[in-house]
């Protein structure tokens, strides 16, 4: 007779209360082969492994959330989670695979470094440099296209095209064709580095032939000084961005990924969901609230007006940073210690201190960044797009982690309409 495997084993009725779950459920699980079961001693029911009960828990299908509880668990502020090794949020601000991003920053290291950590979780010894993107036949003319409609539309929906456009010039499967899924997210973020031309007076989208870091890319394209300054300032604008746990779309670009989709998918995915009014759109709410103040105290006047009607205030408050946004402390002391490119990054360094120190507001990461590229002189559009080629870095790291995951995330719903 074979040996049980080692483990401990509970009844049926302690299976299921452990899970919170129907007993037909438990044997559900038990027919897909989720959980192990041997007959007990004596020949009266079966026994079950605690490890698999508890691996399901884990995996999220373990308790059903089919009903108004389920529900309210699914919105912001309930109790689904998701495991995952990328970042933890405390109130230092956000750590990547247990490294500070804020200690990433101050050791002035380099976009790709953080980059290389969230993907392969190993942080480089030495500063990374990426071949540049190749991209397929087709793919300028597809870019001169873009160029043509970038006035009309936000910096996202121009990356979210910019990188379709990369993708589909490499043919069907863009990550075979560049040889690796890390390969093909190298130069996805290349390209959308490059894609932030779109936002300058005179629309370009293009790839450089030689070796470039992703911020003096960015810099080439948005018209700012190269200094070792300003791309300093650049690289921690990106990795200060670059996951904030299961956001919005991080969980889109997670889902995707579970279904199998290619990385260029999963972050255009993402892009969607970043366009909405609550998540990527606060940056530009951040800046157009500082350009149309010509003043400190215009400025004021006008966030005074927001708080009486009950209105938010874009730029200020983090849910998940109550005592306020390390992200933005850090990156307004950068923005202090460069000299403006003009009288627009003066003033509206004058504008955030007026409003903090007379409302005591705190401000957030799209305000940190609405102020840097304003002192560094970038178009306008240019925090939301910063913030975004940033958030690449997590889409990508969470939707490696997803496949690995192996699981579909498919949620269930629950029918409220007629009969």
């Amino acid at each position: 007779m074979s040996e049980r495997p080692a483990g401990t084993l509970v009844d049926a009725r302690t299976a299921v209360e452990r899970l919170g779950i129907k007993m037909q459920t438990l044997y559900a699980y038990v027919s897909r082969g989720w959980v192990r079961v041997v007959p007990a001693v004596g020949g009266k029911g079966n026994l079950y492994y605690v490890e698999d009960l508890d691996a399901l828990a884990a995996r999220g299908r373990g308790r059903s959330t089919a009903g108004a509880g389920g529900e309210r668990m699914i919105r912001w502020g309930g109790n689904a989670v998701m495991q995952t090794a990328i970042t933890a949020i405390g109130p230092d601000g956000p750590r990547y695979r247990g490294k500070p991003a804020a200690d990433l920053v101050r050791s002035h290291r380099s976009f790709e470094d953080c980059t290389e950590l969230l993907w392969n979780g190993i942080l480089p010894d030495a500063g990374v440099v990426w071949p540049p993107a190749r991209p397929g036949a087709g793919f300028q003319a597809l870019a001169d296209g873009i160029a043509q409609m970038a006035g009309r539309n936000h910096a996202r929906r121009l990356l979210s095209v910019a990188v379709e456009t990369f993708a589909a010039s490499l043919g069907r499967n863009p990550e075979l064709t560049l040889g690796a899924p890390v390969l093909a997210a190298r130069q996805m973020t290349q390209a959308m580095a490059a894609a932030t031309g779109l936002l300058a007076a005179s629309p370009r989208y293009g790839l450089n032939e030689t070796p470039q870091s992703i911020a003096a890319i960015l810099a080439d394209n948005m018209g700012i000084a190269p200094t070792p300054a300003h791309l300093r300032a650049l690289d921690a604008a990106l990795i200060l961005s670059a996951d904030n746990e299961l956001a919005p779309a991080t969980f889109a670009a997670r889902i995707a990924a579970s279904a199998g989709a290619d990385v260029f998918s999963c972050v255009t995915t993402a892009l969607g969901a970043f366009e909405g009014m609550l998540t990527g759109l606060g940056c530009e709410q951040a800046e157009a609230a500082l350009a149309q103040a010509r003043t400190p105290e215009a400025y004021l006047d006008i966030v005074k007006g927001l708080l009486a009607r009950k209105s938010p205030v874009p730029g200020y408050g983090h849910p998940l940073y109550p005592e306020g946004d390390p992200r933005a402390t850090l990156l307004l002391e950068l923005a202090r210690e460069i000299r403006p490119a003009g009288a627009r990054g003066r003033t509206t360094i004058k504008c955030v201190d007026l409003a903090c120190a007379e409302l005591g507001l705190k401000p957030n990461l799209p305000l940190g960044l609405a102020v840097l590229a304003a002192v560094l002189g970038a178009p306008p559009g240019a925090s939301g797009a910063l913030m975004s080629v940033g958030r690449t870095a997590g889409w990508v790291a969470h939707a490696f982690e997803q496949r690995l995951a192996g699981f579909l995330v498919r949620p269930r719903a629950r029918y409220i309409g007629p009969a």
